[in-house]
C-alpha cells in the first residue's frame, strides 16, 4: 500500500519520493528513541554498547556511537550488504528527530514504573513500524538494521525477530562487561523488540530479507541522469 506513493513515478522522482519518505520515517523512529530516553528504565542494547565503549575508552558517548556505527558499516560491506541513501538518512534524521522531540518534550515526566514500562513498550512498536516503513523503499538499511538483515540471510530458518534478539543479547553481554547501565528497559529491548518486529512484519506481510536494496551510487546515478 505504501508503495503506491512512488510506484508509478518516473525513476528520478521515484527515488526522490522514497528518500523523503525515508527521512520522515527516520524522524518517526527518532520519536521512539525519545520515548525510551524519557522512560529512563535502562539503555537499549546498542545504546548500552555506546556507553560501555565511552567508559572503557577515553572518548565521549557520541564519539563511541560514531565509531561503532562506522565499524558496523564496514562489517555490512564485508557481508555484501549495500550501503545506500537509507544508511545516510538513518545516520542524520534519527538523531535530528530525537533532538527535536527532546526539545519539544511532549511527554510529561513519569514517576510510575508501570507507566514507564508501557511507554517503553510503545516505543518498541514505533521502532518496528518505522523499520518496516523505511526498509520497504529498498534504499538500504541503517548500519545496525543492515547487519541484522545480513545475519538473517545466513540463518534463513530463524525469524528476523529472533535474529535481532540474538544479536541484541550478544551486544548486551558485551555492554554489561564494559560497565554500561543495564535496566528493565534493556531487557525489554533485547527480548521485546524482536517479538514486536516479527508481529509487525507478519501483519504487514513484509519479509526484509527479500528486499533488494539499492546502493548509494546507483541511486545518485538515477537521480542525476534519470536512468533506470
Amino acid at each position: 500500500m505504501i508503495e503506491k506513493l512512488w510506484k508509478n513515478l518516473p525513476p528520478r522522482y521515484n527515488r526522490i519520493v522514497k528518500m523523503l519518505w525515508s527521512a520522515f520515517t527516520m524522524f518517526f523512529i527518532g520519536f521512539g528513541i525519545y520515548l525510551q530516553i524519557e522512560a529512563d528504565i535502562g539503555f537499549p542494547s546498542w545504546n548500552a554498547l555506546n556507553q560501555g565503549f565511552s567508559i572503557v575508552f577515553p572518548i565521549t558517548y557520541g564519539t563511541a556511537s560514531i565509531t561503532i556505527g562506522l565499524s558496523i558499516v564496514l562489517i555490512d560491506l564485508l557481508m555484501k550488504e549495500p550501503i545506500g541513501m537509507g544508511t545516510i538518512i538513518d545516520a542524520v534524521c534519527v538523531g535530528l528527530g530525537c533532538d527535536f522531540f527532546s526539545w519539544l518534550d511532549p511527554v510529561p515526566e513519569m514517576e510510575s514504573l508501570v507507566v514507564k514500562i508501557v511507554v517503553f513498550m510503545i516505543s518498541l512498536f514505533i521502532l518496528s513500524i518505522g523499520q518496516y516503513m523505511y526498509m520497504i523503499t529498498g534504499l538500504s538499511c541503517g548500519p545496525r538494521d543492515a547487519f541484522t538483515v545480513a545475519v538473517g540471510k545466513r540463518c534463513k530458518k530463524i525469524s528476523i525477530g529472533t535474529v535481532n534478539n540474538i544479536i541484541s543479547a550478544v551486544v548486551l553481554t558485551i555492554s554489561w562487561a564494559m560497565g554500561a547501565t543495564i535496566g528493565i528497559g534493556t531487557v525489554l529491548s533485547v527480548f521485546g523488540l524482536g517479538m514486536v518486529m516479527d508481529w509487525t512484519f507478519k501483519l504487514c506481510r513484509f519479509e526484509p530479507r527479500n528486499v533488494v536494496h539499492e546502493d548509494i551510487l546507483t541511486t545518485a546515478k538515477i537521480i542525476l541522469k534519470n536512468e533506470e
